[in-house]
């Protein structure tokens, strides 16, 4: 009663009047202020990926990434180290490339465009999982490893096998044959088929082999479900691929009944055979495969390194990546 009588005194009204009208004010202002800071926001993202839920990236770094004319690391500023330096805290929506200086910078800034977080594994860590170091797999939801040129050692062959049984993301990145940037005896193709082959844990979990050839091609010949979460996800639909210098990949059922190609060369049936981008599932984790690093290649890097902008070439790389990863991270 006593509330009811207060509600109903002039003054009290009044003030109460004004108090939405400077609330709805303030609000307008807030909004105006928001969209016009982030005008660009649509070019650089899509507000359907945003997450509340983020989830962690983790880039290769320790198998020779930046050998020879290579540059696969987000930071190419130094000898790349965990935190890309500035902080990612700092990017926003409008953030170039350029803020990072590495040739998959365009990645990783773009997982943080979508609310994630990026790591790397510097030179000289090994690749652990279940253990108790900071960077141990187990912390991460995705390893991403772009042209390996360095083997893998049987633990670390172990420890990314399990962590992909276990409920990990791995996104593999081959190149063609003959790829031995730092001139060890071991190409980036070799490096890849002996984890599937020459491991503690299962003979070829992923179901797949990396072929020992170099061929470029452009294509558009991939799969046409419509419901496919990497070729039609909300980073955008996937339409072509461009190999610059790549391996191809042969699929094999048999050995894991879930892998799925899912971009093939030109004029090759949708087979086993010719394929260029392929996926499957392993235990509760994921893998993506890709035969060539030119796509992810955004034309930046360290002095002295040739590099092509790839990520760009074709509109479809950024999408296939993007929507590579954050399928790999279960979103």
């Amino acid at each position: 009663m006593f509330l009811f009588k207060l509600i109903n005194q002039p003054n009290t009204m009044k003030i109460i009047t004004n108090f939405i009208a400077l609330s709805m004010l303030l609000l307008t202002f807030s909004c105006d202020k928001e969209f016009a800071n982030d005008s660009n926001a649509s070019k650089t993202i899509n507000p359907a990926a945003l997450t509340t839920t983020p989830k962690k990236f983790l880039f290769d770094a320790t198998k020779a990434e930046t050998a020879g004319n290579a540059d696969w690391v987000l930071d190419a500023d130094t000898s790349p180290q965990r935190l890309p330096t500035p902080l990612q805290s700092n990017i926003t929506a409008t953030t170039p490339e350029t803020y990072w200086k590495g040739g998959i910078s365009s990645w990783g800034i773009a997982l943080v465009k979508l609310g994630h977080t990026v790591e790397t594994l510097p030179s000289g860590t090994a690749i652990t999982y279940g253990g108790t170091g900071a960077q141990d797999l187990k912390n991460y939801d995705v390893y991403v490893v772009d042209e390996p040129n360095i083997k893998f050692t049987t633990a670390e062959k172990t420890a990314l096998i399990n962590f992909v049984k276990n409920g990990g993301g791995l996104f593999m990145i081959s190149n063609h044959s003959g790829s031995d940037r730092n001139n060890d005896g071991f190409d980036s193709v070799q490096i890849w088929n002996d984890l599937m082959t020459t491991n503690s844990v299962k003979t070829n979990p992923f179901g797949f082999s990396i072929n020992s050839i170099s061929f470029s091609e452009t294509t558009s010949n991939r799969l046409s479900a419509t419901t496919n979460p990497i070729l039609n996800g909300s980073q955008g639909t996937v339409t072509q691929l461009k190999y610059s210098a790549g391996a191809s990949i042969t699929t094999n059922a048999t050995a894991n009944p879930t892998v799925q190609g899912l971009i093939w060369r030109g004029t090759s049936s949708q087979g086993s055979s010719n394929v260029m981008c392929a996926t499957a599932t392993y235990g509760t984790g994921r893998v993506v495969v890709i035969g060539d690093s030119s796509p992810a290649d955004d034309g930046t890097g360290a002095s002295g390194d040739t590099l092509y902008p790839g990520w760009t070439e074709l509109v479809s790389h950024s999408r296939l990546h993007l929507n590579g990863s954050l399928w790999l991270a279960k979103l």
